[in-house]
């Protein structure tokens, strides 16, 4: 509301501050535009007119000035005269020179033709925007408390503006709004613009502006308090606080510490309050007003395919356990080829205030086609944020197996160190437009149990999503992923931990872990190395529907290293996609295009989220 008051003074100071030139008279030529819409009131009583908007070629000005007049015309009270009528127009007529001048069109011409001859009374505004004028000179003036101060701003380019844009009236606007928002980080907070003075030259076609300010005296960062809150710790909000009492104010930090804060997803709102005068000590004192979010959550999510069947996984969550952000997700998951439960637990700004404790525990069955029994895992390590991008983590890794396979029951016990880098620039988690995720795995254990191996596995995957169109309703989404594990023959390995492929989140069309190696009974088998490559285009073809086709390949093999004598298997389909807040569902169609005896036909796919 205050930038809407500002702008209409500007708007006026502009009207009154022109230089003299002419606009000439009102009633000149205009060209005609029979694209421009209709607006008029319709009444029955009175006499009914209408009036068009003719001769701006430009879509976007058009669109504005039919915005301006719509409201003015819309349910008013119908003019019982053609006067009445030609007044109401020059009216409009001052309302469409106001836009024009606040859009930057200064010498605009606006005339005016009454055709009262037809019912409704047709009125036709003609419209010459002429040039655009640009802003050639734009003064800073300092008074009062404060203007000493070296670091003030003497020319727009201080605050990343440029002269020679367009002399829009929100263009001035913004012009201010950034200098105070550069005084305030540079230890003005209490700056304001005092006057501003605009002279228009038509014969330049050009604006200058003169901007009185008062910075203000140099404040300093006073003593913070935080109002009490019902689950989450004070001083757990404190070590969000990026600035010292006695440092120099810069409202950046203020900015930075709210969204630090609301990117915890504690809290509804966060408001950093402050008086509008110093203390006796040049000091700005601080009240931090909080507001919490529930912490707790219970969901159901499920999927289905051909392959695997019905899946459901139920969650319960709490995201503040010990008052300091603590996150504690219990997860059941109940499906045909596995049952499980999967306990985790992260503790932020662990030690440091980039830094994460991590501890994860799954205990369940698995029941694949590859192998069969119980298998607990469990992994605790440090996650780290490195730069906007960078996510590194490290920690321990122990699990316990007894799996039957192809080969019979294998007992294993397994120790090992799980290292981590994952780096991410995609712009949504379930259904990225743009951006590219990069994952990089690697796991040296020793098993012990019915076997003593010590190995070293390696996994990277990498994904790219590049928008077709500039509104992203055509997405062209590719994967690549690729895995070697050495120091123990596949068959050495315990059965979870070999490479499988097939499946909803792998080679679509060919069922689970049926792409590799296989018994002769057709029992997969796994191996030691891994390709996957995948691709697909979305299209949304309105709010919630869209369509994707997709093509996939990939292979499993038994040495250490991708043997591609042995070629790729692919498989290609379409699906449907429904968009929904949460993301997307999508019903998935999936063909081998190298099918085999033990293939079907297709396999069908329904889940939430994007394929990758």
């Amino acid at each position: 509301m205050a930038r809407f008051k500002r702008l209409l003074a500007l708007i006026g100071l502009i009207t009154v501050s022109v230089l003299p030139s002419a606009f000439g008279d009102d009633r000149t030529d205009g060209i005609a535009d029979p694209a421009q819409p209709d607006t008029g009131a319709t009444q029955p009583a009175g006499l009914p007119f209408q009036t068009k908007l003719v001769g701006v070629e430009d879509r976007q000005l058009a669109g504005l000035l039919q915005a301006t007049l719509a409201p003015l015309v819309a349910g008013k009270r119908v003019p019982e005269t053609l006067n009445g009528i030609e007044r109401r127009t020059q009216s409009h007529i001052k309302a469409l020179q106001a836009l024009l001048r606040a859009e930057g069109y200064y010498g605009g011409k606006l005339t005016y033709d009454i055709d009262a001859g037809v019912a409704p009374v047709a009125v036709v505004v003609n419209i010459d925007p002429g040039p655009r004028y640009v802003i050639k000179q734009y003064s800073i003036e300092y008074d009062g408390p404060g203007s000493e101060d070296p670091r003030l701003p003497s020319i727009i380019g201080d605050v990343g503006m440029a002269l020679g844009g367009a002399a829009r009236s929100d263009f001035v606007l913004d012009i201010e709004d950034n200098l105070l928002r550069h005084l305030a980080d540079s230890g003005h907070p209490l700056a304001r613009a005092n006057d501003r003075q605009v002279l228009v030259d038509h014969a330049d076609r050009s604006m200058a502006v003169t901007l009185q300010v008062a910075p203000g005296a140099v404040a300093h960062f006073g003593p913070s308090t935080i109002q009490p809150m019902p689950t989450v710790d004070e001083e757990y909000v404190r070590g969000f606080v990026t600035w010292e009492q006695g440092q120099v104010f810069e409202r950046s930090r203020i900015d930075s510490f709210r969204s630090a804060l609301l990117d915890t997803g504690l809290f509804d709102s966060v408001a950093v309050e402050r008086p509008g005068a110093l203390n006796a000590d040049g000091e700005l004192p601080l009240s931090v007003q909080l507001s919490e979010r529930k912490h707790r959550s219970i969901g159901l999510e499920g999927h289905w395919s051909t392959d695997v069947g019905l899946g459901l996984e139920v969650f319960w969550e709490h995201r503040n356990l010990l008052g300091k952000q603590e996150q504690l997700t219990l997860t059941a998951r109940l499906e045909e080829i596995r049952q499980e439960l999967d306990l985790r637990f992260r503790k932020p700004r662990y030690l440091r205030h980039d830094q994460a404790l991590l501890a994860d525990g799954i205990w369940g069955n698995q029941d694949t086609d590859a192998f069969q029994g119980p298998l607990a895992t469990g992994f605790v390590g440090l996650e780290r944020q490195v730069g906007q991008t960078w996510t590194l983590s490290a920690g321990v890794l122990a699990e316990a197996s007894n799996l039957e396979d192809f080969q019979g029951t294998q007992d294993y016990q397994l120790f090992g160190a799980a290292l981590r880098a994952v780096r991410d620039t995609s712009d949504d988690r379930l259904d990225p437009t743009r951006g590219t995720r990069l994952r990089l795995e690697l796991t040296p254990y020793h098993a012990g149990g019915d076997g003593e191996i010590d190995v070293l596995e390696g996994r990277i995957s990498g994904s790219a999503y590049y928008p077709l169109r500039d509104d992203s309703r055509a997405i062209l989404a590719v994967r690549a992923r690729l895995g070697g594990i050495t120091g123990a023959e596949s068959a050495n390995l315990p059965a979870n931990r070999r490479f499988y492929a097939g499946g909803g989140t792998s080679i679509r069309g060919y069922a689970l872990q049926s792409v590799g190696p296989l018994a002769p009974d057709g029992t997969p088998l796994g191996g030691r190395s891994l390709v996957e490559l995948s691709a697909e285009l979305r299209l949304k073809l309105g709010e919630t529907l869209g369509g994707v086709v997709f093509i996939d390949g990939g292979n499993v093999y038994d040495d250490t290293v991708p043997d591609f004598s042995n070629s790729l298997r692919w498989a290609a389909g379409f699906g449907a996609l429904y968009f929904t807040a949460v993301g997307p569902i999508r019903l998935d169609f999936g063909f081998p295009l190298d099918r085999r005896s033990i293939d079907d036909s297709f396999q069908f796919y329904i889940s939430v989220g994007q394929a990758f």
